[in-house]
């Protein structure tokens, strides 16, 4: 491994922190928020650039990574990020220790959106706007947004946007891994730019514009309301940030290939037909589920149509946000809604959960199976988007699966001896653990994790972290100390001979 590259990287994204540390700054002033808030944010940005300069001063002369140096890297810029961004929280005093704000902003940069709060609108601005920016910085990945902005780390970084960017199968849109990160955040900035101008057309101030389109755009779910969504009372936002939600839970490269045709071709993807069927399938079923009870309140079948739509999006997008309390809506509804946690949204977006591609490639292969079992001398080539999967990538699919299975039983251990219940122990791992943020029983959309203990919080925030970076990078980090002994007795033997 190279530990050299490793520091140097860091230090450059600790540069790029502390950049990121102006905006609530800048926000703070514009709302005259006073000292104990406006210096918290400038002691922290101005501790992230000493560490940056200090980490980064010599670029060194061997800059090749490995597989394994992308995914340590990423895993440790993650946690840094969460850490470090939880300083101003705790300086400010709206969080009561390291922990509580370690959790936010874990969340907030994992775009999880659950949170410890039970008042956000008590919060400052700049804190609240600082929760969002971590969801718009997140979404598409802090590794993508460094390469995107700073000067090429190197040839070798493509390992680090492959450790980050979410989905089975890993494609550059360019030859150039910096300009491949250029054009997905200029996409992807484009979009949170009109998801904004449309929500200031609802009646939206220009803050609540940003916070609500950050939050739809990184998939994350952070509000300034209490009530999240539900506060506005404006069917015409709820259907704004729920088609959104959805626009955003589409993988990315789909809209580049859409715009090098000028508009005049989209191209085929068979994960977004299914992506799309799914939303389409269970917002009928949610709504005609939940249709009795709307009716019985004297609400009309649209409004139920239209709640179960907007909560389907969120919850398939692991986006989070609210607008009716779907905790009291029938079992059947809690199941489909828990079932589309697992499942998420497109591989290459910003959402998290099991991404549909798996699914659909697990499905298949099922299927598969089956024929097999009736027909052993049938041979079935399993085709995705109309390419044959080799038996090497159908390996990693369901290697993926068996992984991701183990770590939730490892998440759900420890957060167990803290609940008292299965049901919200079981929805508190699975909403942390697939990025969604809120959960069932007392972590429903209008509930918050504020009651864990400590333990579980840490827990819970190294759940959010191992979901969206899709496993394999925290389980390189559990490995960094193993592997470091090897590195050294590997010198050793060489030194000798």
């Amino acid at each position: 491994m190279n530990f050299r590259m490793h520091r140097y990287i860091l230090g450059r994204l600790c540069e790029v922190f502390s950049g990121l540390l102006l905006l609530p700054l800048l926000v703070a002033l514009l709302y005259r928020e006073g000292r104990t808030i406006v210096f918290p944010y400038l002691i922290t940005g101005l501790i992230a650039l000493a560490c940056g300069v200090l980490l980064a001063w010599k670029k060194p002369e061997r800059r090749k990574l490995y597989r394994r140096d992308g995914l340590i890297i990423v895993a440790v810029a993650w946690i840094f990020f969460a850490l470090m961004g939880a300083l101003p929280l705790l300086m400010t005093r709206e969080v009561s220790s390291l922990i509580d704000g370690f959790f936010e902003m874990a969340s907030g940069f994992t775009t999880t959106g659950s949170t410890i709060f039970t008042d956000v609108e008590a919060l400052s601005h700049a804190t609240l706007f600082w929760r969002s920016l971590a969801h718009l910085v997140g979404g598409m990945g802090v590794l993508v947004f460094a390469l995107a902005i700073i000067p090429g780390i190197g040839a070798e970084s493509t390992q680090l946007m492959k450790a980050e960017v979410p989905g089975p199968t890993f494609g550059k849109i360019k030859s150039s891994t910096r300009e491949s990160a250029r054009v997905l955040y200029l996409i992807y900035l484009g979009m949170t730019a009109i998801l904004v101008l449309l929500l200031l057309f609802g009646g939206m101030d220009l803050f609540d514009a940003l916070i609500h389109a950050f939050g739809a755009a990184g998939t994350g779910g952070f509000s300034n309301k209490n009530l999240s969504i539900g506060a506005f009372h404006s069917s015409y936002i709820e259907i704004v940030l729920a088609l959104g939600m959805l626009a955003f839970g589409v993988n990315f490269n789909l809209y580049y290939y859409f715009l090098l045709t000028k508009g005049k071709k989209w191209p085929r993807s068979e994960e977004l037909n299914w992506y799309l069927a799914i939303v389409a399938l269970t917002t009928v079923g949610v709504g005609v589920n939940i249709l009795p009870q709307y009716l019985q309140r004297g609400e009309s079948w649209l409004t139920a149509l239209k709640d179960s739509f907007f909560n389907v999006s969120s919850i398939i997008t692991t986006t989070g946000f609210g607008t009716a309390d779907f905790v009291e809506w029938p079992l059947f509804s809690h199941l489909v809604l828990l079932l589309l946690m697992f499942c998420g949204a497109c591989a290459g977006s910003t959402g998290g959960g099991l991404k549909v591609a798996r699914i659909v490639i697990g499905s298949k292969t099922a299927v598969n199976g089956a024929h097999q079992s009736w027909d052993p001398k049938r041979t079935l080539p399993l085709r995705f988007d109309g390419e044959v999967m080799e038996h090497s990538a159908l390996r990693k699919v369901f290697a993926y699966y068996f992984v991701y299975i183990g770590l939730f039983l490892v998440f759900m251990f420890p957060v167990s001896l803290d609940c008292g219940n299965f049901e919200l122990a079981f929805s508190a791992v699975a909403a942390t653990y697939n990025n969604i943020g809120p959960g069932l029983a007392l972590i429903g959309p209008r509930g918050n994790y504020a009651f864990f203990s400590p333990f579980s919080k840490f827990v819970l925030s190294l759940a959010m972290i191992t979901g969206r970076l899709e496993l394999y990078p925290m389980l390189a980090l559990c490995t960094l100390p193993s592997a470091a002994a090897a590195e050294r007795h590997l010198r050793q033997l060489r030194h000798r001979e």
